[in-house]
């Protein structure tokens, strides 16, 4: 049986040898914060266990750092959940400046609790629909905005354009179904095939790309 803290942790140690006993108690945080609020608040699928989470949510939440550098850049994580991708990517990643999406209302207040008790600078929870958000948000805002538990729906594409900045890419974490984007030009960025995770892709959008062909 594969124990998945024993392979975040591995992974820790590969990435951050310098710090990976700090991060490891930070992710160690996270994980009980989340499992303390999934029980109030659906965040992630109650079916999973929790200690499937290091891998299928945190180490699956990282892969976005394989292909891109985040340091020093703007990131939206759109339709955020628990906190997923951005928080993983945040506590890897701490000069990045994070906003934190989601439409309801308890999911928010509960990702601003775990934000604060896990002290994460530049990092903004924002409680609104997309295509709200798009309109009072700062533009152009961002450099990256992932997605990773939402389907790129037509009505998304308008304020994506309008929050990315020219040069500025959505970034959508994918398995095999691509329905979603068709008639849209994408690239795919990245791709593995886990024990764990299975096929895993992420597929990148740029900002001008943001409509049906």
């Amino acid at each position: 049986m594969i124990l998945q803290k024993q392979v975040f942790e591995e992974y820790l140690k590969e990435k951050r040898p310098e710090n990976a006993d700090v991060l490891m108690g930070q992710f160690e945080h996270y994980h009980k914060l989340l499992v303390s609020h999934n029980k109030n608040v659906n965040l992630i699928s109650r079916k999973m266990p929790p200690d499937n989470y290091w891998v299928n949510h945190f180490l699956d939440s990282l892969s976005a750092m394989e292909c891109l550098d985040l340091a020093g850049k703007t990131v939206l994580d759109f339709g955020t959940g628990g906190g997923l991708p951005g928080i993983p990517i945040k506590l890897m990643v701490p000069e990045v400046e994070m906003v934190l999406l989601d439409s309801i209302n308890k999911k928010t207040k509960a990702i601003s609790e775990m934000v604060e008790a896990l002290k994460l600078p530049n990092t903004s929870v924002e409680c609104a629909r997309l295509e709200d958000y798009a309109y009072v948000a700062r533009r152009p805002s961002f450099d990256y905005i992932l997605c990773r538990a939402v389907a790129l729906e037509e009505r998304y594409h308008s304020p994506l354009r309008r929050l990315l900045k020219p040069s500025g890419k959505l970034i959508m974490y994918k398995s095999r179904n691509l329905d979603d984007l068709n008639g849209i030009r994408y690239e795919e960025i990245y791709k593995t095939k886990d024990e764990i995770l299975g096929e895993r892709r992420l597929i990148s959008v740029a900002q001008r790309d943001l409509m049906i062909r």
